[in-house]
């Protein structure tokens, strides 16, 4: 459909104009659904000497009132940032062309009308699933093996961004230590609902706390590697860069071996495809961390990382009240606190949730909503994966963590 908010196109034309020089021109824009808040277009670019790209996205991201939601932008613009400065082969996703933090804008290469793995992943048989999951852990790895070891380009940048923004500065720390406080919640979350954790569980959970913040395979991520995040169009191409940043990167390689926790998809992630995909990312970064070729180096790393996504997923979608259940820590209370955010919203985001129950209540308190079945059918599926997951380690707490996300898991069926 034609766009129907021209100032926002306008816009784009002076920012690419004041950069690029000549007079640059939008054309036949159209608005990209999908996006949030955020208000998207796709616009041809009138052909002139000066900016040679056929067409470009140009993204509008609204003040909403929500300090995280409202962080994003800027570190969106970061990441692009970052990424336009590596090479082709390593560059994860579109390139950055113009930005305005004033007006919240920021303009990118367009990567075109390829498939989202959300949809070749529905559409494909056995075998092609397997290949489509190879081909995801290659680039993910890709990604990870060129950028690692540049954390300090990245934070430079975040900083230089920073440097006139005093109150992003707390808001930008949160986000970082965001899924270190979802996980240590949702793992008391699962204890007051009567599941007992195990001294393994414990102890793999607080393990997680460091390698969050200090691990030593980190790497640059977007950090939001859902299906439809994700394009295939000659190349793959990550997209959607609000929570990106540099972060262990065996959290993303148990995000897909998970199944994408916090998306429900059409078929669970095989034990087949997980470990054709993990066989093709470990081929990419074992050079630079050796240690991934170790298989129980290997296991205790992608175990760990998937027990944090089911725990920080349970945070996420279980709502309930946090004050009743005196289980959101003073470490949180005090990060939310200085950032200037709402505890409720950091813990649990979206209004659509707000219409859920506990969701880990036992079948026997039952019956359950269309939306808490659908949400218990996604936690189910994230446990259900640690479950097999943990299932194939030769350490001795594997049988516990498998048994224990195994009781988790039927919980939720």
């Amino acid at each position: 459909m034609e766009h129907d908010n021209p100032e926002v196109i306008t816009a784009a034309e002076d920012i690419l104009t004041r950069r690029y020089g000549g007079t640059q021109k939008l054309l036949d824009a159209t608005r990209l659904t999908g996006s949030g808040f955020a208000e998207v277009y796709r616009a041809r670019v009138a052909t002139n000497p000066f900016l040679q790209h056929r067409s470009v996205v140009v993204k509008q991201s609204p003040r909403t009132g929500d300090v995280l939601e409202d962080s994003a932008f800027l570190r969106e613009v970061v990441a692009y940032q970052f990424t336009t400065s590596l090479s082709e082969e390593v560059r994860p996703g579109p390139f950055l062309l113009g930005y305005d933090t004033k007006q919240r804008l920021i303009i990118i290469s367009d990567s075109g009308d390829g498939d989202t793995l959300e949809t070749l992943l529905a559409a494909a048989g056995d075998e092609d699933r397997v290949q489509i999951l190879r081909t995801l852990g290659s680039a993910l790895g890709r990604m990870h093996a060129g950028t690692a070891g540049r954390e300090a380009d990245f934070d430079a940048l975040l900083a230089r961004m920073m440097r006139s923004r005093e109150s992003q500065r707390q808001v930008q720390g949160l986000r970082e230590r965001l899924l270190m406080h979802r996980i240590r919640l949702g793992l008391s979350m699962v204890e007051e609902s009567g599941i007992a954790i195990p001294p393994e569980v414990a102890q793999a959970t607080e393990k997680m706390h460091t390698r969050l913040l200090n691990g030593s395979h980190r790497a640059f991520t977007p950090f939001d590697l859902s299906p439809d995040n994700i394009i295939y169009a000659g190349r793959t191409e990550f997209l959607d860069y609000e929570w990106a940043g540099f972060r262990d990167a065996t959290f993303d390689v148990g995000f897909v071996v998970g199944g994408f926790p916090n998306y429900v998809a059409t078929r669970q992630i095989s034990d087949d495809e997980a470990q054709a995909f993990l066989d093709a990312w470990v081929h990419e970064v074992e050079t630079i961390w050796p240690a991934v070729r170790h298989e129980d180096t290997l296991h205790d790393l992608v175990s760990g990382a998937l027990l944090g996504w089911a725990l920080s997923s349970v945070s996420i979608l279980n709502v309930t009240d946090l004050d009743e259940l005196g289980v959101a820590g003073e470490a949180l209370t005090e990060d939310v606190s200085a950032a200037g955010a709402d505890l409720d919203t950091v813990v649990s985001p979206g209004e659509s949730l707000e219409i859920l129950g506990d969701v880990l209540r036992p079948r026997s308190e039952g019956p359950f909503t269309k939306d808490e079945i659908l949400v218990r059918r996604d936690l189910y599926e994230t446990f259900d994966a640690l479950a097999r997951y943990c299932a194939l380690g030769r350490a001795p707490s594997c049988p516990v963590m498998s048994e224990w996300a195994c009781s988790v898991a039927q919980r939720l069926k």
